[in-house]
C-alpha cells in the first residue's frame, strides 16, 4: 500500500458519509480498487487491535462508513465474496507484516471472521442512520455462488462411489473453492479442496477438519468386515443398518458368501487405488445375510426383510452429474422410510428437507415406518440444485440418517451417441449433448460439444436466483495401466509405459462397449511399422461394458533392444494407438529458460506433466504444470526464483488423485535443477522463512515450537536435500535440535504431515526413540497427535500403556477421563496384536518379517515373481503390528536389500548384534525370545549379510525402549549403536516404525510382569 492507511480511511470515511449508503451495484474500476484498499487497511487495523488487546469494535466505530462500504462490496454479485476478500486482504497484510499473523490468545482466523464484519457493518449502518443491511441476514437459504456462506457447521463429509465406479470419493461441502479441508487418513495428512477427495486406497479412518475448525470422523474400512456397500446412486450404506434387498454396489475383499439365496453379481473394474478389492454390482433379492470370505466368522451383514431407507422411483439423467459425481434427477424420487419386521406403525419418522450447509429446513414432514413419502411436495420450486434430507425419530438424535439428491426438474438431455470409442490417434470420438429446460430453469449451453480429449464439460444450471455447477459427459472407452497389481488412473490418451516397469506385474486394461468386442480385440506391439508380438486378453473383467485385461510381462524381452515401441489395439476394424513403451528416460536434463524450464533430450511424444518440489521449502505443496510440445515448463513468478527444484515427469495430465509425495531421486524420470536463483520470499510464516534461509546457507536454524515441524521435514528428507544443494549440515543440526526439544518435538511432529515411516528414521537419529517420558502431563494435547503422527503419540503415551495389560495392578478405573480417551486411540494404531502383546501373551506374528531361507529363495526369483508373492499384503488396512502390515514393511526392506547390504556387511553390525544378545540374555528373557525369533539362521557367506537387518532393527528398537524405561546400560548402548541404526532406518523406515511399536509393547509387558 503506497498511501498511509489511516489517511486513506479518513479520506474515504469523509467522502462516503457525504455520499450516503452504498449502491446496489458496483461502481467503476477505480472505486472497486479503492474499496479493496480500504478493506486491506481495515483488516490491518483489526489485526493491530487484536495484537494490542484492544476491542476490534473500536476500528469499526472509528470508520463506520468504510466498514459498511467494504462489507457491501463483498456482497456484490460479481465480487469474489466477503470471505474471499477478507482472506486475500489478510494474506497481503501478513505478507508485509508477518508478526500480525500470530494473534495472541485467539484462533488465527478470528480477526477477519466474516460474521463479525457483517455484524459490525449492521451496527455501523445504524449509527449512521442508514437503512442498509446485509443480504445474508434477509435470505439465509438461497445464496448465489460467490456470496458468503452462513455461519453454520459444514455438512459432514460423505463417502460415495465415484462416477462409473472408477474411484471412491469423500465429498467435502463448501460453496467457496478457496477454502481447504485438513484430512488425516491412518496417520497421513492431506490438504484438499472441495468438492471431493479421491481416496488413494483403502484406509481405516479419516479425520476431516473443515475450514471452521470442526472435526468430522469417518470410518471407512473395518478390517474384520472388509466390505463397503453403496446404493445405486453412489451413496454409502452404513453397515450398522440392514442392507436393502435391492441392487447395490459392494466393494469387498474375497468372495461373497450369502444365506437365504444366491446374490446375482456382476464384477466391475476395480476403483483407483483399491488393488486386491473387487467391485461388484449385486442384487440382494432373496438374500437374508451376506459377508465376504475374508471377514471374521461372526461378521455377517443382515439384509432388510422389511423396508429400508432409500430413494424409489424418479429418473436420473445419465449424461449429467454433480461436481462430486452425484447423479442428477430430472424426475424427483420418492423417499422410502425404513421399517423393520414387527415395528409398530405408530413410531413416526420425521423428515427435514434442507439445502446442504444450511440449518433452516425448507420443509418438514412425518411418516410411518415403511411409508413412501414425497419429500418435495412442500418445497418451493423450481427444484434445482443439491438438497439434503435428515431422517430421524422425533426428539432423538441417535439413528439419524442423511440422504442427498441433486435435482434438475424438467431438464432433458440427448446425446449424439450413447458411447464414445477411442480414436485411432488418441482421444475419443467427438460427441454432442443437446439440453432442453423448462421456463424457470436455464442452462449456460443448450448444446455441449465434447472434443476428443474432453471427458466432461462444465455447465451451469440456474433458476434465476442461484446457480449450480454440473458436469456433462457421455460414457466412453478408456485405458489404464496396472503396476504391481495396483491400478492407476483411467485415461483417454495413449499411455506412456517405462519398459523397466513391464516386469512389475504390469497389465493394460481397456474398457470398451459390448458391441466392440464381438470379436476379441488383440493388443499388438508395433516397432517401426512391424508387428513383433500380439497379446490376447486374460479375462473379461466387466460383462455389462467390456473391460479387457492384457498382461504385459511377455513383452519384456521383445522391447529390450528397442528405443521405442507402440501398443495398438486391433478393434472394430481399426488399429488404435493405446500406449508407447520407452526404454529410455522421458528427458535427459532440465535447464532454466526465461520464465520457465526447458527439458533437454525429450523423448515423450504425448501429453506430459511436471511436478515440482522446491528444495529450500520441502514442506510446500508441489506445483503441477503441463509441459508443452517443445518441452517447456512455464512457471509462476514466485517459482522462477525459488532456488533448486526437483522435477518429476509423468505421462498424462497429472490428475490421478494420488496424494503428492516427496519424489525418489533415484527414479530416472526425476530431474534436479541445482543451479537456480533464490530470491522469492516464503509467506508461510517466520519459522518457514527462517528455515528456508538456513537451508540456503544464510542464517541460523530457527528454534522454538513453531520451527519444530520444519525441523522434522528437513531431518526426514535430509539426504535428498543435501544431494540437491541444501546446506550440508542441515540434517544433523535438525536432528540435534529435535533431540533437545524432547516431548515438545514429539507433539510438534503432528504438524509435519510426514508418514510414520518417514518419522521413524528421524526418531532414531535424534535420540527421541530412546527419550524417557515419566508421565503424560497433558493427555488432551497428545490425543490429536495420534491422528497425524501416531508413532510419536505412542511414545508420548508409553507411561499409560500398562493400563491396557489387564493386570490387576493397573486398574483403568483409576485414570482420568482424558487419559482413558487417550488410551482408546492405541488400538486404532497398533491393531489386534497390540493388546495381546501388552497382556504378556505370545506374539501371534513373531516370525513375520524375518529374513530366513524363504527370503533367500525369494532373492533367487525374478522380480515379477517376487511381486506376486508379496503384493497381497496391505489389501485391507490394518494396525501397525498386524501380520499384513509387518509383511509389507519387510517387503520394503527386502526390495532395498542391496543398499542395506552395505551397512549389514560391516564388522560393527555383527559386533552390535552380539552386544545386544548378551544384554538381553542378562535378565530380559521375554525380549531375548523376540530378538531370537528374528534370527536369519546360518548365512551362506558375507553376500547374505542383508538377511541380518530385521534382527538388527528389532534389537536396536528394544535397546532404545529399555533406555526410555530408565535402564542406564541400555541408554549407553543405544548411543553407541545410533549412527549405524540411523543409516539402516533411512533405508527401511517402515520396518523401523513396526519395530519401535513392537519393542514398546514388549518392554511394557516385561515391566508389568515384573510389577505383578
Amino acid at each position: 500500500m503506497l498511501v498511509d492507511p489511516s489517511r486513506l480511511l479518513d479520506d474515504c470515511e469523509r467522502a462516503w458519509r457525504e455520499a450516503g449508503e452504498p449502491a446496489a451495484v458496483g461502481g467503476p474500476e477505480s472505486v472497486v480498487r479503492r474499496i479493496s484498499l480500504v478493506m486491506e487497511a481495515l483488516v490491518a487495523y483489526v489485526l493491530l487491535a487484536d495484537r494490542s488487546d484492544l476491542p476490534q469494535d473500536t476500528v469499526f466505530a472509528r470508520w463506520p462508513a468504510c466498514t459498511v462500504h467494504a462489507v457491501a462490496h463483498g456482497e456484490q454479485g460479481d465480487a469474489p465474496g466477503l470471505v474471499q476478500l477478507l482472506f486475500d486482504a489478510r494474506a497481503r497484510v501478513v505478507a508485509a507484516r508477518p508478526e500480525l499473523g500470530r494473534p495472541r490468545g485467539v484462533p488465527d482466523a478470528s480477526p477477519t471472521a466474516d460474521a463479525r464484519w457483517i455484524a459490525a457493518a449492521q451496527e455501523a449502518a445504524r449509527s449512521l442512520g442508514w437503512t442498509w443491511h446485509p443480504s445474508t441476514a434477509a435470505d439465509p437459504v438461497h445464496i448465489p455462488p460467490g456470496d458468503p456462506e452462513p455461519r453454520v457447521a459444514s455438512t459432514p463429509p460423505e463417502l460415495r462411489l465415484g462416477p462409473g465406479g472408477g474411484s471412491v470419493l469423500l465429498t467435502l461441502s463448501s460453496r467457496r473453492e478457496a477454502v481447504t479441508w485438513q484430512l488425516a487418513a491412518d496417520g497421513t495428512s492431506f490438504t484438499v479442496s472441495p468438492p471431493h477427495w479421491v481416496l488413494p486406497g483403502p484406509v481405516r479412518r479419516i479425520e476431516a477438519t473443515d475450514p471452521a475448525g470442526a472435526t468430522h470422523v469417518s470410518d471407512v474400512v473395518d478390517p474384520h468386515t472388509p466390505l463397503l456397500a453403496f446404493a445405486s446412486a453412489g451413496h454409502r450404506i452404513p453397515l450398522d443398518e440392514p442392507l436393502p434387498a435391492a441392487e447395490i454396489h459392494l466393494l469387498h475383499v474375497g468372495a461373497l458368501e450369502t444365506e437365504g439365496g444366491r446374490a446375482a453379481a456382476v464384477e466391475l473394474p476395480t476403483p483407483y487405488g483399491w488393488s486386491g478389492w473387487t467391485l461388484s454390482k449385486v442384487s440382494l433379492a432373496g438374500v437374508t445375510r451376506i459377508r465376504t470370505s475374508q471377514a471374521a466368522p461372526d461378521s455377517w451383514l443382515d439384509v432388510a426383510v422389511g423396508r429400508s431407507f432409500g430413494w424409489e422411483g424418479g429418473a436420473t439423467l445419465p449424461w449429467l452429474t454433480g461436481e462430486d459425481g452425484a447423479p442428477v434427477w430430472h424426475r424427483p424420487p420418492a423417499l422410502r422410510l425404513r421399517r423393520r419386521p414387527g415395528e409398530a406403525e405408530t413410531d413416526h419418522w420425521q423428515v427435514e428437507v434442507r439445502r446442504p450447509g444450511h440449518e433452516e429446513p425448507l420443509a418438514r414432514l412425518t411418516g410411518t415406518p415403511g411409508a413412501l413419502l414425497d419429500p418435495w411436495q412442500h418445497v418451493p420450486g423450481p427444484l434445482l440444485g443439491p438438497y439434503e434430507l435428515l431422517v430421524h425419530r422425533p426428539g432423538r438424535q441417535r439413528g439419524r440418517r442423511r440422504l442427498t439428491a441433486f435435482l434438475a426438474e424438467g431438464v432433458e438431455a440427448k446425446p449424439s451417441a450413447e458411447w464414445r470409442l477411442l480414436a485411432p490417434n488418441g482421444g475419443l470420438a467427438p460427441a454432442r449433448l443437446d439440453l432442453r429446460t423448462n421456463r424457470r430453469v436455464t442452462a449456460s449451453d443448450s448444446a455441449v460439444r465434447l472434443a476428443p480429449y474432453e471427458i466432461t464439460k462444465g455447465l451451469v444450471l440456474s433458476d434465476g436466483t442461484s446457480e449450480y455447477q454440473v458436469q456433462a459427459l457421455v460414457p466412453h472407452s478408456e485405458v489404464r495401466l496396472e503396476l504391481d497389481g495396483r491400478p492407476l488412473s483411467w485415461s483417454v490418451r495413449p499411455l506412456d509405459i517405462d519398459a523397466a516397469d513391464l516386469v512389475r506385474d504390469s497389465a493394460l486394461t481397456v474398457r470398451l462397449p459390448d458391441q466392440a468386442v464381438a470379436v476379441t480385440p488383440e493388443l499388438a506391439l508395433i516397432v517401426e511399422g512391424a508387428t513383433l508380438h500380439t497379446l490376447r486378453p486374460e479375462r473379461r473383467t466387466r460383462t455389462r461394458k467390456g473391460g479387457l485385461r492384457y498382461a504385459l510381462a511377455a513383452l519384456t524381452d521383445t522391447v529390450h533392444d528397442c528405443a521405442k515401441a507402440e501398443l495398438q489395439l486391433l478393434v472394430a476394424g481399426q488399429s488404435v494407438h493405446v500406449a508407447t513403451v520407452r526404454t529410455q528416460p522421458i528427458a535427459e536434463d532440465v535447464v532454466p529458460d526465461g520464465t520457465g524450464l526447458l527439458l533437454r533430450g525429450l523423448r515423450h511424444p504425448g501429453e506430459l506433466t511436471a511436478q515440482l518440489h522446491t528444495v529450500l521449502a520441502p514442506w510446500q505443496q508441489p506445483l503441477t504444470v503441463p509441459v508443452d510440445e517443445s518441452g517447456r515448463i512455464p512457471l509462476p513468478a514466485a517459482w522462477r526464483s525459488a532456488g533448486p527444484l526437483v522435477v518429476t515427469l509423468r505421462a498424462g495430465n497429472g490428475t490421478s488423485g494420488a496424494a503428492p509425495a516427496w519424489p525418489r531421486l533415484r527414479d530416472r524420470d526425476t530431474l534436479v535443477l541445482r543451479r537456480s536463483p533464490r530470491t522469492s520470499e516464503i509467506t508461510d510464516g517466520a519459522a518457514a522463512a527462517g528455515t528456508t534461509e538456513y537451508l540456503a546457507g544464510r542464517g541460523t536454524l530457527p528454534l522454538g515450537a513453531e520451527a519444530i515441524p520444519y525441523q522434522w521435514i528437513v531431518a526426514a528428507r535430509g539426504r535428498d536435500l543435501q544431494a540437491c544443494g541444501a546446506k550440508e549440515t542441515a540434517p544433523a543440526e535438525c536432528l540435534h535440535a529435535l533431540g533437545d526439544a524432547g516431548p515438545d518435538a514429539l507433539v510438534g511432529a503432528a504438524d509435519s504431515a510426514l508418514r510414520s515411516g518417514e518419522l521413524a528414521a528421524a526418531l532414531v537419529g535424534s535420540g527421541l526413540a530412546a527419550l524417557r517420558i515419566l508421565e503424560v502431563t497433558d493427555p488432551a494435547a497428545v490425543r490429536p497427535v495420534w491422528r497425524r503422527a501416531p508413532l510419536c503419540a505412542l511414545l508420548l503415551t508409553a507411561p499409560l500403556l500398562p493400563y491396557l495389560s489387564d493386570n490387576p495392578a493397573y486398574e483403568i478405573d483409576e485414570l482420568y477421563l482424558e487419559e482413558v480417551e487417550l488410551l482408546n486411540e492405541v488400538g486404532q494404531f497398533l491393531g489386534d496384536v497390540g493388546p495381546v502383546l501388552l497382556a504378556g501373551q505370545e506374539d501371534p506374528s513373531r516370525t513375520v518379517g524375518r529374513f530366513d531361507a524363504h527370503a533367500r529363495a525369494l532373492d533367487e526369483l525374478p522380480e515379477i515373481q517376487q511381486q506376486a508373492v508379496w503384493r497381497t499384503a496391505r489389501v485391507v488396512p490394518r494396525g501397525l503390528l498386524d501380520t499384513d502390515t509387518r509383511a509389507e514393511a519387510a517387503w520394503q526392506a527386502f526390495r532395498d536389500r542391496r543398499t542395506l547390504q552395505y551397512f549389514a556387511v560391516r564388522e560393527e553390525c555383527g559386533d552390535w548384534l552380539d552386544a545386544v544378545t548378551i544384554f538381553l540374555d542378562d535378565g530380559h528373557l521375554l525380549l531375548a525370545r523376540a530378538f531370537r525369533d528374528r534370527e536369519p539362521g546360518p548365512l551362506h557367506g558375507p553376500g547374505e549379510a542383508w538377511m541380518r537387518v530385521p534382527q538388527f532393527s528389532l534389537g536396536c528398537a528394544l535397546i532404545a525402549r529399555l533406555a526410555a524405561a530408565g535402564d542406564v546400560r541400555a541408554a549407553k548402548l543405544e548411543r553407541g549403536v545410533r549412527p549405524l541404526w540411523t543409516s539402516v532406518a533411512a533405508h527401511a523406515p517402515d520396518l523401523t516404525a513396526v519395530d519401535l511399536a513392537l519393542a514398546e509393547c514388549l518392554v511394557t509387558a516385561e515391566a508389568v510382569q515384573a510389577t505383578g
